[in-house]
């Protein structure tokens, strides 16, 4: 059978030979070379990309022909064009989710591959800053319209930010902040003098707090409290954060069971409820700082479990 395959399907036997259990995605099938690639795709069990830039009726074809042909999984490639076909792209894109949504055009509903590295044709690896930004606004551009899969050549951490938080956040309700679960967490090894921190569940401010933690190797218990994703100040002023809430979260948690003191520290931002959690709590309240990574020369100075 070998000698059927061109060059470039030898080069790529090779890699699959080189990588025999890691089921790499193949790239790529097209009008020309889909058996081929059929070939190499079933012989090591890989998924396919189907490529047809801009011809959507030839993508749903060739994706037809290599389901016949017994290849089941495979990623759909329409093509990514910047600049004046940039409007072109981003209309194939929606409109293979359309037919497959909207039209029941099963051939049209497998995952879809944007190629934002389309920015740097030409350009070689000296691309200046402007390359770089199309290739974000690009890929930000593809997410939204539906891609599943997005194959970027740049790695400046200020360029991928943007693209990475889009994607966290973009089937999340705007009305509801990304919110953590509430419950007892631990960090380390505590034992019965490890000092109880509390938080809220905002998403942010809980893994702000948790990564000065871990990154201290402190040995500790934190309290995230239900405030229907609201931060500690925002929280406090909002009533989201209340000392009932506080109180409950406490007892809610078992830290009771856990620890023989009975001394919370409480974020500095939530210093104007510290009365009312002793009060409701019985727990002595110590203000901790404002910032979290203050907390490890806090608890040097000022924890005296």
């Amino acid at each position: 059978m070998d000698y059927a395959f061109t060059n470039m399907e030898r080069a790529r036997m090779a890699g699959l030979m080189a990588a025999p259990k890691a089921r790499p995605l193949l790239y790529a099938a097209n009008s020309e070379n889909w058996k081929d690639m059929a070939e190499l795709a079933m012989m090591y069990n890989c998924p396919l990309v189907v490529s047809a830039p801009n011809d959507l009726n030839m993508l749903v074809s060739l994706t037809k022909t290599l389901m016949a042909y017994g290849i089941k999984d495979l990623v759909l490639d329409p093509g990514t064009f910047i600049n004046e076909g940039l409007g072109t792209t981003l209309n194939n894109f929606t409109m293979l989710r359309r037919a497959a949504c909207k039209g029941g055009e099963e051939l049209a509903g497998f995952p879809l591959m944007g190629v934002p590295m389309a920015a740097w044709v030409g350009k070689g690896e000296a691309a200046d800053e402007i390359i770089k930004w199309k290739e974000a606004y690009l890929a930000s551009m593809l997410i939204v319209r539906y891609a599943d899969i997005i194959v970027m050549h740049g790695n400046d951490g200020w360029s991928l930010l943007p693209t990475a938080v889009l994607r966290q956040n973009i089937y999340t309700d705007p009305r509801k902040p990304v919110a953590v679960a509430p419950g007892l967490k631990v960090f380390g090894t505590p034992d019965e003098k490890s000092p109880v921190f509390f938080t809220s569940n905002f998403a942010l401010t809980y893994y702000t707090v948790a990564s000065d933690l871990e990154s201290a190797k402190l040995n500790a218990y934190l309290i995230v409290v239900e405030t229907e994703g609201s931060a500690i100040d925002s929280g406090v002023a909002g009533r989201k954060l209340t000392a009932e809430r506080v109180a409950d979260a406490i007892k809610a948690s078992g830290v009771e069971n856990k620890v023989k003191h009975r001394k919370i520290i409480i974020p500095g931002k939530a210093s104007r409820i510290s009365g009312e959690i002793e009060e409701l709590s019985g727990w002595k309240v110590q203000v901790g700082p404002r910032d979290s990574s203050e907390i490890p020369k806090y608890l040097v100075e000022k924890w005296q479990p």
